[in-house]
């Protein structure tokens, strides 16, 4: 460790060079009794507490200071205050950073460092404001990789500056090269003031972390090849495998995360937030703040929010199209983000409307109502009304009353009154409300497909020419499967029905699936329930387990599991049109994913690539939701289609009953066939 030098060193030379414009220094202020009487700490350089990041350095996210554990004390610049949470609570802090004629000079380590206060707002009884020149000690804590101060005491204040950015001026950053590279950039940054030079592109929408309230959104520079593409639409981040990656191997460091605590503590406010911006949209002013590492990620924290020019609606990103209703017929797929109605499910945890710590109830019944409307909406106006649609993430709760109390419109004491979920009844109902009664659905599924918080998969069919086909005892899938080794535990895997839930063991105690695949036939008609001249589609609706990262063992027996299914019917129908389908928590070309192959066919192939994705995480656009076809059905694709409605827009957007945009998290996905020519 090097001893700084006092701070009245370098200011006496100041005095004798001549002071940079727009400090003012100020006789040291008598220290305050939090802090007289103490022992004082080393003085040391902020640098030192960083700690230097080589050129070697492998992993510079996880680099701890290498005086944890240490008091110090430290002068310089507050650059900007932050409010935080921390351990479930919310708190004050800042950033203080050396005046570049005070650092220590390396260019590998940072000058700036995170402060935290606690719950007050100032600092031993001086309330902080950005341009303060204090000297403070503290303890060196490593919080999750973020370097910082804790257990403050203020020494004295030494001035201040009015004009930071003349004095010392944020410094640009520019994510290029290997993650490795560009985490070395970030953590000799961390703590410091940075911007990013104006016209950044977002490529995320502004999302919310309901956990702590806190949001972000993601921006690439207007200088990345990306950024320059000659198509609107495919100037976003795409995660490998994408024919629209920037054909570098990794996570895409170029993506520059943005957040709004610093603006947080401006306002003295934590419920500020960012404000709803969605993909494609470009800040005409730069962004300036301090840079944080948190969750496993660096992130600029800015100051000001930025002037917005809106580009191009990301709805118009080649939307799906009617089909010609007497030539084909269409399969959709929607994942729609926790589909719970406003009641109260005795029978499953997480489901007591109140009751917010492990709770994906609805805040209102306004709330539901509103999410019922926007899938209504999109199934209508974007989807233009498929004949069948998957749902993922539907409540699977048809609860009547428990203890006298009346949970939902039944009358009879039992969870269970026509067997099919209440969510899509209510967004079946929606559908016929907005057409004037011209599309009619009906909900079908097999509520033995929940996992513990009542979580599973089901459809809504069109009931102008779609029907299931009666199960039979004999049927290999719909009927009594004598011979499944898994009935034994999963006793409705014997159950005859249409549809079905059907599955299996993974290892000991471990079921493949916690919310089992259900498995439907249908009957679908090119004129009217009734008529001779109908196509029967198989379908198997999933919702693998989450996480593309990991699990993927796991996953890969979710993918057996179904070509186990699709076998068991093309045995005795070889030509069988099947279709494997859902969200399955896999990214393209995966291990767990091409098992698949080639007994099932992926349409993801299918879908041009600058609408191929439909999902966005940490501000890469990928693919969680496929469609995968037997090839007698391959033969008859017309087009596979996603409708951009969700992923690009903003949370913002999720409360407004008039819109579909942001009914979910997930695009939905749509896929045509033709019905064959006899």
């Amino acid at each position: 460790m090097r001893n700084r030098p006092s701070i009245l060193t370098p200011l006496l030379l100041l005095l004798i060079m001549g002071l940079p414009a727009g400090i003012i220094f100020a006789a040291a202020q008598e220290a305050p009794n939090s802090y007289r009487g103490q022992e004082a700490a080393p003085s040391v350089y902020i640098g030192d507490i960083q700690g230097s990041v080589g050129e070697n350095m492998s992993d510079p996210q996880t680099f701890k200071s290498p005086m944890q554990d240490q008091r110090v004390r430290i002068s310089g610049v507050v650059t900007n205050r932050i409010m935080i949470t921390t351990d479930s609570r919310v708190v004050n802090a800042f950033f203080l950073q050396e005046l570049p004629s005070e650092s220590d000079g390396d260019p590998l380590t940072s000058d700036g460092i995170l402060a935290i206060i606690g719950a007050s707002s100032s600092l031993d009884g001086h309330p902080l404001a950005v341009g303060d020149l204090i000297t403070l000690e503290g303890e060196v804590d490593e919080f999750y990789d973020n370097t910082r101060l804790i257990d403050l005491a203020l020494v004295s204040v030494d001035g201040r500056i009015e004009d930071l950015d003349s004095v010392m001026p944020p410094i640009e950053i520019n994510p290029t090269g290997s993650f490795e590279e560009v985490s070395r950039m970030y953590e000799r940054l961390e703590g410091m003031r940075v911007y990013v030079p104006t016209d950044t592109l977002v490529v995320a929408p502004t999302h919310i972390f309901t956990s702590t309230n806190d949001t972000e959104t993601y921006v690439i520079r207007d200088d990345h090849p990306v950024a320059s593409r000659e198509t609107v639409y495919a100037r976003r981040v795409f995660r490998d495998p994408h024919v629209l990656d920037d054909g570098l191997p990794g996570e895409n460091p170029y993506r520059i995360s943005v957040e709004a605590n610093i603006l947080k503590a401006n306002a003295g406010d934590y419920e500020v937030n960012l404000p709803p911006y969605q993909t494609y949209d470009v800040f005409k002013t730069p962004l300036t703040g301090n840079l944080v590492y948190a969750y496993g990620r660096y992130t600029l924290h800015i100051e000001a929010l930025p002037e917005v020019e809106t580009t191009v609606p990301p709805d118009e990103n080649l939307p799906p199209t009617a089909i010609e209703r007497d030539q084909a017929f269409s399969v959709a797929i929607y994942n729609v983000q926790n589909l719970y109605d406003f009641y109260n499910d005795p029978f499953d945890f997480r489901d007591t409307p109140g009751d917010t710590r492990l709770n994906y109830v609805p805040y209102s019944l306004e709330d539901y109502q509103t999410h019922i409307n926007k899938i209504a909406l999109s199934i209508v106006d974007e989807l233009h009304a498929p004949d069948i649609i998957a749902f993922q993430e539907i409540e699977d709760q048809d609860v009547c009353h428990e203890g006298g109390q009346l949970y939902g419109t039944c009358s009879e004491s039992t969870d269970n009154l026509d067997g099919q979920p209440d969510v899509l009844q209510d967004v079946a109902a929606a559908v016929a409300i907005i057409s004037d009664g011209d599309i009619i659905y009906v909900a079908a599924t097999d509520r033995d497909s929940a996992d513990d918080r009542g979580i599973a998969q089901g459809y809504l069919y069109r009931t102008d020419r779609v029907e299931l086909v009666p199960a039979t005892p004999e049927h290999p899938l719909l009927g009594a499967r004598p011979d499944d080794p898994a009935s034994a535990i999963y006793a409705f895997n014997q159950e005859v029905s249409n549809p079905k839930a059907l599955n299996q063991r993974f290892g000991p105690g471990t079921p493949t699936f916690s919310r089992a695949p259900v498995v439907a036939l249908f009957r679908i008609h090119r004129e009217a329930v009734g008529s001779q001249d109908y196509v029967e589609v198989y379908v198997s609706n999933n919702h693998f387990k989450s996480d593309p990262t990991a699990f993927i063992q796991l996953r890969r027996a979710q993918s057996l599991y179904n070509l186990d299914l699709v076998d068991s019917v093309l045995a005795t129908q070889p030509e069988a049109h099947f279709l494997v389908l859902g969200d399955l928590n896999s990214f393209p070309e995966s291990e767990e994913l091409s098992v698949l192959e080639p007994t099932l066919e992926s349409l993801w192939d299918e879908i041009p690539a600058v609408s191929r994705y439909t999902y966005i995480y940490a501000g890469q656009t990928q693919t969680l939701d496929y469609i995968y076809a037997t090839p007698s059905l391959m033969q008859s694709l017309l087009s596979v289609e996603v409708a951009h409605i969700n992923a690009d827009y903003p949370f913002q957007y999720g409360t407004d009953a008039t819109t579909p945009y942001r009914a979910a998290d997930h695009d939905p996905v749509i896929a045509n066939f033709a019905f064959p020519q006899n």
